[in-house]
């Protein structure tokens, strides 16, 4: 149910398992924040290069913040994530740059109807990490406010096809 509507699926399928070595190579589906949303402050605007160590540091303190939060890793093995390095694909932000468009802009984000704003990264990179750190970003998303949408990635290259698991015969829609 949604709503009145009571929706059926026609069919679902699979996402293939995923198995991480000590790199990924992701797409952002939706923005990237390094910064945390902010009511009037500037600062939490401010551009940082994806090429710099603070952009990779950033990430890599909130993802550590992250995972520990979860409860689902123990004090030992967060301390073995020590390796955490995003390298942007320098060919498609020269791309970019070359055409005059942008990988980093400034978007809304709402919350209890009060708007706030924040800087998003859209482009494609390479994550060196322990293979549990890349399950965690894939699995939740990479930055800040991935509770709002933020920070979806998904794999480069990735030759899998979705498996059909299930199909049935329609889909029903009926509203009151």
């Amino acid at each position: 149910m949604v709503g009145n509507l009571n929706l059926s699926p026609e069919r679902f399928e699979r996402e293939p398992e995923v198995s991480f070595t000590e790199y990924g190579k992701f797409l952002c589906l939706s923005p990237l924040a390094l910064l945390p949303a902010t009511f009037g402050e500037e600062d939490q605007k401010r551009f940082i290069s994806p090429e710099s160590d603070e952009f990779s540091d950033l990430l890599y303190e909130l993802t550590l913040a992250r995972m520990e939060s979860s409860g689902r890793f123990s004090p030992e093995e967060l301390s073995a994530f020590y390796r955490f390095q995003l390298v942007p694909d320098k060919d498609y932000l020269k791309r970019l740059d070359d055409s005059h468009k942008k990988f980093s802009r400034i978007y809304p984000m709402f919350d209890s109807d009060i708007r706030y704003e924040l800087r998003g990264y859209t482009f494609p990179f390479t994550l060196f990490a322990s293979p549990k750190v890349l399950e965690f970003v894939y699995k939740h998303g990479l930055g800040h406010s991935t509770h709002k949408g933020f920070g979806m990635l998904d794999l480069a290259n990735n030759a899998g096809e979705p498996v059909l698991v299930s199909q049935s015969s329609r889909i029903t829609a009926s509203g009151h």
